[in-house]
C-alpha cells in the first residue's frame, strides 16, 4: 500500500473511532433502562374498578374527569373503570372471591361494609398513610368498621327533599311552604286545582320511601334521636303522625295513579313532563332534573316552627374500598388516596353538582347552594333503622318492604305501621 494512501485510511479509521467513543460517552450520560426515570421503570398495572351502577347517569362525567386526572398523575396505572357495582354483583363477588381491585361501598349507613370486613374481603387501609386531616369525625366514622379505616371517607352528602315545578307553582299562585302545616295545605291546594301533587315510584323499593325520609326530621326528629339512642319507641305520636300523613295523602289521591306499577324513571318522567307538581327525591338526582330542562325548585320540608332539617346521609359517590385479594394493593390504595383528595372532589363537584360535605369544595352553581339550604342536619330514618337492627331482625328491610308499600296503597294506617316496627324492635332486645 502506498504511504499516502495508508495515511488517509489511518485518519479515516481514527475519525470513526472518535465518533464511536463520543457516542458511547453520550449514551453513558443519558437515562438507560436500569437508570431511567421512575415513570420509565415502574411496572405497568391495570386496576379494575367498580362504580355504583345505580348512579351511573349521575356520576359518569365526574369519574371521567377524576380517572383522567389520576392516570395523568400515575402513568404506570391504567384504570378499567366499570359501573358494574350493583349490590347483587358485589355480594356475589365477595362470596366467590372475585372482587375487582377497587369498588364502591356504602360505609356505615348499611350493614354491608361490616359484613364484607367480617368475611375478610376488604383491605385494612390504616397502614397506607391516607391523609384524612380534612375530614371530621362523623365523616371518618362512615368509612370505618370497629375503628379501622376501610374506604375513602365521604366528601359529599345525600339527602331527600322536595323538588317542585316552579312554572306550575307560579301559574297557580303557590310558593314553597314555610311551616309543616303550610306544606300539608300546599299539597291539598294542588289537588283542588286538578293537579296531581306527587310523583311516587311505588315499584321502586328505596325510592318509594323518599317522602317518608323527607318528612321524618320535620315532624319526628326528637323521636328518631331517642330510638337511635335505644330509649325511644315507634309508638311515639310524632312517628305515628308521619305515617298517618302518608296514608292520608294516599287516600286523598295525592300520589301518582297506579303507583305500584311505576318505577323511578317513570315517576321522574311524569314530574319533568309536568304531569305532577312535586317529587320527593335525592339530592344526587338534581342533575337529572336540571338536564330535563324543567324550571326546577327545591325545598326541605320545614318543621312546625319553620326550621328546615335535612335528613343526613353521607354519599357513597367517592367512597371506595380495596379488595383484600387484589394483586396490586399499593396501586389500588393510590386510587383511594386520590379519591380522598380535594383535587378529585372538586373535579367531581364541577361535573355533578353534588352537595359538598366539606367546606373546601366550592359548590358548582346556585342550584347546589339551594340543595344546601337547610338549617341543620337531622336523622335519616334508614340509618336509624340500620343502627338498631340485628342480623336476625332487619328493621330497615321491614320498613322498605312492608311498611312503605302498605302505607302507599292504603292497606295500613299510621298506628298499624308504627306497631309493625315496634314489634320488630322488641324482638331485637
Amino acid at each position: 500500500m502506498k504511504k499516502g494512501l495508508f495515511r488517509k485510511v489511518l485518519l479515516a479509521v481514527t475519525g470513526v473511532s472518535v465518533l464511536l467513543l463520543a457516542a458511547c460517552g453520550d449514551n453513558t450520560n443519558s437515562s438507560s433502562p436500569d437508570q431511567g426515570s421512575k415513570a420509565g421503570t415502574e411496572k405497568q398495572v391495570e386496576l379494575t374498578v367498580w362504580g355504583d351502577q345505580s348512579n351511573q347517569s349521575s356520576f359518569e362525567s365526574g369519574f371521567t374527569a377524576i380517572n383522567q386526572a389520576f392516570e395523568e398523575e400515575h402513568p404506570n396505572i391504567k384504570l378499567n373503570f366499570q359501573f358494574s357495582g350493583s349490590e347483587t354483583a358485589i355480594d356475589t363477588a365477595v362470596k366467590s372471591n372475585s372482587l375487582p381491585d377497587v369498588f364502591y361501598v356504602q360505609g356505615n349507613k348499611t350493614p354491608k361494609m361490616k359484613l364484607y370486613v367480617q368475611s375478610g374481603a376488604l383491605l385494612d387501609l390504616d397502614d397506607y398513610g391516607l391523609d384524612t386531616s380534612r375530614f371530621g369525625e362523623d365523616l371518618m366514622e362512615y368509612a370505618k368498621v370497629d375503628g379501622k379505616l376501610y374506604s375513602s371517607p365521604p366528601a359529599f352528602m345525600d339527602s331527600q327533599l322536595i323538588y317542585y315545578n316552579k312554572d306550575i307553582f307560579e301559574k297557580e299562585g303557590l310558593q314553597a311552604p314555610a311551616t309543616l302545616d303550610e306544606f300539608v295545605t300546599l299539597v291539598a291546594a294542588l289537588k283542588d286545582k286538578g293537579i296531581t301533587p306527587f310523583s311516587v315510584p311505588g315499584k321502586a323499593e328505596f325510592e318509594r320511601a323518599w317522602l317518608a325520609f323527607a318528612l321524618m326530621p320535620a315532624a319526628a326528629e326528637e323521636a328518631l334521636s331517642k330510638i337511635n339512642e335505644g330509649t325511644g319507641s315507634f309508638k311515639d305520636p310524632s312517628i305515628i303522625k308521619v305515617f298517618q300523613t302518608i296514608r292520608e295523602f294516599a287516600d286523598k289521591g295525592y300520589f301518582t295513579k297506579d303507583l305500584a306499577s311505576v318505577d323511578n324513571a317513570g315517576a321522574q318522567l311524569a314530574f319533568t313532563n309536568g304531569r305532577t307538581a312535586m317529587m320527593a327525591d335525592g339530592t344526587w338526582n338534581d342533575p337529572t332534573f336540571v338536564g330535563a330542562g324543567i324550571n326546577l325548585g327545591r325545598f326541605y320540608i320545614p318543621t312546625g316552627s319553620g326550621e328546615r332539617i335535612a335528613p343526613q346521609s353521607f354519599s357513597n359517590a367517592t367512597t371506595f374500598a380495596v379488595s383484600a385479594g387484589t394483586k396490586h394493593p399499593e396501586e389500588a390504595v393510590e386510587y383511594v388516596k386520590f379519591l380522598s383528595s380535594q383535587k378529585a372532589q372538586q373535579l367531581f363537584e364541577d361535573e355533578t353538582g353534588m352537595v359538598p360535605a366539606l367546606q373546601d369544595i366550592t359548590p358548582r352553581d346556585e342550584g347546589v347552594k339551594e340543595l344546601s339550604a337547610f338549617d341543620s342536619l337531622g336523622h335519616n330514618i334508614y340509618s336509624v333503622l340500620t343502627n338498631i337492627s340485628t342480623e336476625e331482625i332487619k328493621l330497615n328491610d321491614i320498613f322498605l318492604q312492608q311498611v312503605m308499600p302498605q302505607l302507599l296503597t292504603s292497606h295500613t294506617d299510621g298506628q298499624q305501621a308504627a306497631d309493625m316496627l315496634e314489634e320488630a324492635l322488641l324482638r331485637t332486645k
